[in-house]
């Protein structure tokens, strides 16, 4: 009995090991389906109009390309190069949305930030 048990037990912790190693990389969602998420969420919060919407999808566009390009193999970018993007990014959105929208953008980006696991 105590073998069957250490059969059962054996073969449960092999098929959780080969689950685990299944799930690989996350491969980050297209570049489109990132814009969409990211408006979507800060539509309401933003209190965003129609135009402002049409307006900042090209600038979110570009930011996540251009960040893909700086992930290229797989590898995290710098912190600088990740800055670089973030900022001209932002300069981009200040043209399109207001003092206070571009104030609650960077306390909702912080939120987001603050729950990541690496922060």
């Amino acid at each position: 009995m105590k073998t069957l048990r250490a059969i059962i037990v054996g073969m449960a912790l092999l098929m959780g090991s080969q689950l685990m190693a299944q799930d690989g990389p996350r491969q980050p969602l297209p570049v489109p389906e990132r814009v969409a998420r990211t408006i979507e969420r800060l539509k309401p919060e933003l209190n965003l109009t129609e135009t402002q919407v049409k307006s900042i999808t090209p600038v979110y566009t570009d930011f996540y390309t251009e960040m893909d390009k700086l992930r290229g193999g797989g590898e995290r970018p710098s912190p600088e190069a990740r800055q670089k993007l973030i900022d001209t990014r932002d300069e981009k959105l200040k043209k399109i949305l207001s003092e206070e929208q571009m104030k609650k953008l960077k306390e909702l980006e912080e939120q987001m930030r603050q729950r990541r696991p690496n922060g």
